[in-house]
């Protein structure tokens, strides 16, 4: 029993870490800062009044791009924009953990057609102007549902409400999920973490991407040390 409490603080305290990343008003200066060149990149990346589609992905695992598309959404809403956020990393997903919502029904449950998409989406009260559409319930098979005709369904509605959708994908180099997207994706953004993503791995998600004919439009330099007014500041920032 002692052990299992154990587990189930670590946990806790876990996702109460994940759930302080998340960028709001009191954040840093130089993490607001920072997401608000990032989202400047974007939007001159991708002119046009049209609906845009943006996929979130890394090369390795724990280069934290899922953070980065939460906050990266959040600051798109600080402009007045509709926004929303798909968590489609299927296999590991903590896109619902870090926002604070739930996690079912979602994607999956949607796509499959146990539920209506009005019935899979949140407005988390840490980010109540953002709409998110958990992973839901875990499927066998991720990449069977996220090249189903009902994705691209599911988007092209999305489409007609929300100026920006960001999607949280898998990390490219550990299954194809993320390439699987490119042809209904204006352009992805590749997560890098500093002292931690391997320039291989780097080289390798590019090439695969490159073969899937999907647009790479930025690198998000994460997890960097800057110094300002004396102080060390880590966060996410476009380079």
């Amino acid at each position: 029993m002692a052990l299992g409490s154990g587990k189930k603080r670590t946990q806790k305290k876990k996702i109460v870490n994940e759930q302080r990343q998340v960028l709001t008003e009191s954040s840093p200066w130089p993490v607001q800062e920072a997401y608000k060149a990032l989202r400047t990149n974007i939007m001159f990346s991708l002119p046009g009044s049209e609906s845009k589609v943006i996929g979130v992905t890394s090369a390795m695992q724990h280069d934290g791009k899922s953070i980065n598309a939460v906050n990266l959404a959040i600051s798109f809403t600080q402009l007045g924009k509709k926004v929303a956020l798909i968590e489609a990393d299927l296999r590991l997903p903590t896109v619902s953990k870090k926002v604070g919502c739930k996690s079912v029904p979602g994607l999956t449950d949607v796509l499959v057609g146990e539920c209506r998409l009005s019935d899979a989406m949140r407005n988390p009260i840490r980010c109540e102007k953002l709409t998110v559409v958990p992973a839901g319930n875990i499927p066998p098979d991720p990449t069977w549902l996220l090249q189903s005709k009902q994705m691209k369904i599911l988007l092209d509605g999305l489409r007609k409400v929300y100026e920006y959708i960001f999607i949280d994908l898998p990390p490219v180099t550990t299954v194809a999920d993320a390439m699987i997207l490119a042809p209904l994706l204006d352009g992805y953004l590749l997560v890098v973490r500093d002292q931690e993503t391997e320039y291989r791995a780097v080289a390798d998600t590019l090439e695969q991407l490159r073969l899937a004919k999907a647009k790479v439009i930025g690198i998000v330099y994460n997890d960097a040390e800057q110094t300002g007014n004396d102080r060390y500041y880590k966060h996410g920032y476009y380079r």
